[in-house]
């Protein structure tokens, strides 16, 4: 076991525990009930030893019921605070995980598996959880009930005692299979620990809608009803436990109580006598049970110790905006220029190839700006920097004169709307997709004004459930052209200064783009519009194009202009890369 992961497990624990007066109670408790187990054999002893002389104490036995009883309490009390610990420890952690894993930038997602996510937050937690439930505190009361019993035992024979120590392998193979059994109980914890995945897998899958849609909020907020629904079955299966465990110990502390009392009126005059003999079986018991569980406690230590180290490598993580360039706003000062303006722009991915080279051109409000060019250019970089994905390395991106760094994450992401060749959908019901993100709350009546103008009103009116239809995973029971349309809905909704449009009417059908255009024209209206395009169709209405090849700006225009003295943008077009049916 590695001792910076052991730090790491301490510091996790310490940092969402719950009080630590509840802590210090469960403990205590815990080794009142590993006393009093120590106990009861001694009692155990004189009670059989008053039986065989005839000379039986009523009080005796009524103090041995009295202590078996207490024991039970205590037992069941203590593993319910500890599973109560465990559980507030996990729900505190897995709360926080979700509320920073929604707020990761893109590159921690651009280098890290999202199963491997959903792992550490689902699976790594849980070994956590178990480690300490099922291991660490029972290690601790182990060691005492086994110093304890080993040295009474002793004390009662030393010969026995010896005996025991050479027979003992034998005694640990045949108890150690029933440990195993008390692990079974937990497999109930899987179906909602799955469901917990599965909804954190969608977040994940979406976690761009979610960013440029401003929801980390809300999904957060869900995160926490999730966690916490998680939490609460723990804790009744915790309930389960704390009864059938200490009961379980009870019923064979009991079984043997009353086989060695009947075997002590066998027992001959010896050197030892027949209670004595009852004390060391007592505590032969109370030492295998320990020792069995001590065997699987490296083992689990091992595997806590390695889930500690992966979640605490993600709690560790910057949260999205941390590195972003600081700058100062000017928005107090009069602005000649409405728009978007990229300033001397250099982005690269990998320090040993650059993506964008010294980008610099302007977006005016109320004016088209398409980019084009081939693949590979960084075009689509060019949007996530605009979407503030990534941070430029070089230059600035400027929003009326200002910095879009001067703004907050959550200021500047509220001021865009996106709309993708392929729009990302929701699981959930057509409201749910098209308000998803809003800050406040939009009436029916809004709702449909929205539609109507991204020409989807005749398709929402025939649903039976109108915006409560749900539109399954991923859009699945939408068409294309739908999606897109609900897409522009959103975008509308959101009311948002710059609207950015990644070739929003690629693989539709001629009738699906011609509604989806007439969409999209009436929500570039008094905004500023910068639009990614591959066809002519697209741009060739542009207030201007800027053509990117490998990473620079290479020209810029109206399309007549560029088709005339820009040999890219001539080849684009005459190889209908922009369009299949473009005759200049």
């Amino acid at each position: 076991m590695e001792t910076l992961s052991y730090k790491q497990f301490v510091g996790i624990f310490t940092t969402y525990r719950p009080s630590r007066m509840l802590l210090t109670i469960a403990f205590t408790l815990s080794l009142v009930q590993t006393g009093l187990s120590l106990v009861i054999p001694l009692i155990a002893m004189d009670l059989v030893n008053l039986l065989i002389e005839e000379s039986f104490n009523g009080l005796l036995l009524v103090g041995l019921v009295l202590l078996f009883v207490t024991q039970v309490v205590l037992s069941g009390l203590s593993l319910y605070l500890m599973i109560y610990i465990g559980e507030k420890v996990i729900v505190r952690l897995r709360d926080d995980l979700w509320n920073r894993v929604v707020r990761l930038p893109l590159t921690f997602y651009d280098k890290n598996n999202s199963g491997e996510i959903m792992s550490r937050i689902t699976n790594d937690t849980n070994v956590m959880k178990n480690f300490f439930i099922d291991h660490l505190v029972p290690f601790v009361t182990g060691l005492i009930s086994i110093i304890g019993s080993f040295i009474i035992l002793f004390v009662l024979n030393w010969s026995m005692a010896l005996l025991f120590l050479i027979i003992f392998p034998l005694a640990f193979f045949v108890i150690k299979p029933l440990g195993k059994r008390m692990y079974s109980v937990s497999r109930d914890l899987q179906q909602e620990t799955a469901s917990f995945q599965g909804d954190l897998s969608r977040v994940l899958g979406d976690v761009r809608l979610v960013k440029f849609s401003v929801a980390e909020k809300q999904e957060a907020a869900e995160g926490t009803k999730r966690a916490t629904k998680l939490y609460h079955y723990g804790l009744s299966t915790g309930k389960i436990l704390a009864i059938v465990a200490p009961l379980m110990t009870a019923i064979i502390l009991l079984v043997l109580v009353m086989i060695i009392g009947y075997g002590g009126y066998q027992v001959a005059t010896g050197s030892l006598s027949a209670g004595a003999l009852v004390a060391v079986v007592f505590y032969i018991f109370q030492i295998i049970n320990p020792l069995s569980m001590m065997a699987q406690f490296f083992t689990q230590a091992q595997k806590a110790m390695g889930a500690t180290e992966r979640v605490y490598l993600l709690l560790q993580e910057e949260h999205e905006g941390s590195r972003d360039p600081v700058k100062e706003p000017v928005r107090k000062k009069q602005h000649t220029f409405r728009g978007i303006r990229f300033s001397n722009v250099g982005f690269s991915y990998d320090p040993e190839r650059s993506i964008l080279k010294n980008i610099s051109f302007t977006a005016e409000k109320n004016h088209v700006t398409a980019i084009v060019g081939p693949s590979g250019t960084g075009k689509t970089t060019m949007f996530s920097l605009v979407e503030r994905f990534y941070a430029v390395e070089e230059g600035d991106i400027l929003f009326n004169n200002d910095s879009i760094y001067s703004y907050t994450l959550e200021e500047w992401r509220r001021k865009i709307a996106y709309v993708s060749q392929e729009s990302p959908i929701m699981s959930g019901s057509i409201r749910k997709n098209v308000t998803y993100g809003l800050k406040e709350a939009k009436s029916d009546q809004t709702i449909y004004e929205a539609l109507g103008k991204a020409n989807l009103m005749s398709d929402i009116m025939g649903l039976p459930k109108g915006l409560d239809t749900e539109v399954g995973e991923r859009g699945v029971r939408l068409s294309g052209g739908q999606r897109q349309r609900m897409a522009i809905a959103r975008a509308i909704l959101r009311d948002a200064d710059i609207l950015l449009l990644d070739e929003a009417t690629a693989h539709l059908d001629g009738q699906s783009e011609a509604l989806v255009q007439d969409a999209l024209n009436e929500l570039m209206r008094e905004r500023t519009t910068l639009i990614i395009a591959h066809r002519i169709a697209t741009v060739q209405n542009a207030n201007n194009i800027v053509v990117v090849e490998n990473g620079e700006v290479t020209d810029q225009g109206i399309h007549e202009d560029l088709y005339k003295r820009n040999t890219l943008y001539h080849q684009l077009v005459n190889r209908q890369m922009l369009s299949n049916n473009y005759g200049a």
